[in-house]
């Protein structure tokens, strides 16, 4: 670094690494919730089962996966958001 040391590049370099050091040490994500890596459930049709029991069980199952994902997401946007700085 002796060809940096003239004209305060040192002192420039310096700064502009304490920066970036600070900026990547902010950057600290919440662990992402246990909930959020849970499988989709399965549905197996039973046996003497009308037709349309399993059909009405995965619509079940479907729905709640959405709720789940529509959580999931709002978690890591709030994050991202006060991340940004906003909230």
């Amino acid at each position: 670094m002796t060809a940096c040391q003239t004209g305060g590049q040192v002192a420039r370099i310096d700064a502009a690494a304490k920066k970036i050091g600070e900026e990547r040490a902010a950057y600290n994500p919440p662990d992402y919730p246990e909930y959020c890596r849970e499988p989709m459930g399965k549905v197996v049709p039973q046996l003497n089962e009308p037709v349309w029991g399993p059909q009405e069980r995965w619509e079940i199952l479907q729905e709640n996966e959405n709720k789940r994902i529509e959580w999931c997401a709002s978690h890591v946007d709030q994050w991202a958001a006060a991340a940004r700085g906003g909230k």
